[in-house]
């Protein structure tokens, strides 16, 4: 019971109605009392009347009637009384109109009891419905609320700055419309991002294919020589090696999404990890004359982290600095060490990224307006900033045109 009379809303009520009892005990009260009053003033009149009556009549009777109306009645007078006054049709059954004394009395004491009570109910009646249409415009106010909720609009809340279970039912509310809110814009975006990601994987893996059958319709429908030949199979090769790769990097992206990839996080030396990453790219940086070089930046950096998909973002990174550099460029992988943190750095002085590319780089299928490259899908980028994400660490990167692409991965040091 208590927590319902600490409720502002239910205690106001409360104390209305209690004020309105009281008063109405005030007022029966004051009207008890100034009708006990005019009775007793009808009382004194008439015995005033009375004795005035037979002291004028017998004077000497003065003392005898006053001292019998001023002390108790026996039982006896007064039955003796009642008997002479109904031999003249004066009883307690006579009708109160009859009785000048008490007729006035009675009408102003009914109608003052009329008048008290009108008033009274008058003010119940007001007060509850003053109420009950502060209720009904706040009940008004979350039915509103509620229709634009299911007409997907969600900016109208309700706000309510009083104390009470209805401001905490608007709280709560409105608590629930935010919600609603980011979980609708949510599903739009990843509806948008499903959409636009069938989109890309639609175009990623109908350029290959195009070119596979073309090549198929030559190898069977035409006569070519043995060189040819090859070099068609070749092509149709890296065309399939190019599908593969895709569908096995957006199946390592969607396990990465759905969380369904649990990282061996082992403190590992970091250096050994890079290390092994460049023996992949080597024989891709010596095919396109690009220098791949690697300094670390203390002998052994022991780093938290798993392994083999650390190897791969790292792969992923250099892969795309060595695509987009020149013939006759360089690209730098660092690894540097502080008390704070621990950081690979993979520095290139290719063509450089456009400023307003730089926050899109890490999208799926991204592929800058200068990128020149027929091997770039645009889907590596954003394998390792997830790899890297899972792994507890953060990417960035820094560019200007012509001059060439920093990548920073960073991780905190927790030796």
């Amino acid at each position: 019971m208590r927590e319902y009379y600490e409720n502002p809303e239910l205690r106001r009520s409360s104390c209305i109605i209690l004020i309105l009892a009281l008063l109405s005990i005030l007022i029966s009260y004051y009207t008890i009392d100034k009708s006990y009053e005019r009775i007793k003033d009808s009382y004194v009149d008439n015995n005033a009347a009375v004795v005035g009556k037979i002291v004028k009549i017998h004077p000497e009777l003065k003392n005898e009637v006053v001292t019998i109306i001023t002390k108790n009645s026996s039982g006896e007078d007064i039955k003796s009384g009642r008997r002479i006054l109904k031999d003249y049709g004066y009883s307690t059954e006579l009708n109160i109109g009859l009785m000048p004394q008490l007729k006035n009395n009675y009408r102003n004491l009914i109608k003052f009891l009329l008048t008290s009570m009108g008033c009274f109910f008058a003010i119940v009646f007001l007060t509850n419905t003053i109420l009950y249409i502060k209720i009904y415009k706040k009940l008004e106010m979350l039915i509103l609320a509620a229709k634009n909720i299911l007409d997907y609009n969600f900016d109208i809340g309700i706000y309510e700055n009083a104390e009470g279970t209805f401001a905490k039912l608007a709280h709560a509310f409105d608590n629930m419309r935010v919600i609603l809110k980011n979980n609708f814009s949510q599903i739009q975006h990843e509806k948008d991002f499903l959409v636009n990601t069938l989109s890309d994987i639609s175009h990623q893996i109908k350029t290959p294919i195009s070119s596979l059958i073309i090549y198929n319709d030559i190898l069977l429908n035409r006569k070519i020589d043995d060189n040819k030949r090859i070099e068609f199979l070749e092509n149709s090769k890296n065309q399939l090696n190019r599908i593969e790769w895709l569908v096995k990097s957006l199946l390592q992206l969607a396990k990465l999404d759905a969380g369904a990839i649990k990282f061996k996080m082992i403190s590992l030396d970091i250096n050994k990890t890079v290390m092994e990453s460049l023996k992949f790219l080597d024989i891709k940086a010596e095919s396109k004359n690009v220098k791949l070089k690697f300094y670390p930046g203390r002998d052994k950096i022991m780093l938290k982290h798993d392994h083999n998909w650390i190897s791969e973002a790292i792969v992923n990174i250099i892969k795309n600095a060595i695509e987009h550099t020149e013939s006759g460029g360089k690209v730098t992988v660092f690894t540097e060490v502080s008390q704070v943190c621990i950081r690979i750095i993979v520095k290139d002085n290719g063509e450089g990224i456009p400023k307003v590319e730089l926050k899109h780089v890490f999208e799926r299928f991204y592929k800058g307006k200068m990128n020149k490259s027929t091997e770039s899908i645009g889907i590596g980028l954003a394998l390792s900033k997830s790899i890297i994400d899972g792994n507890g660490g953060m990417i960035d990167v820094k560019s200007k045109i012509g001059k060439g692409t920093v990548f920073t991965v960073t991780f905190l040091n927790t030796n």
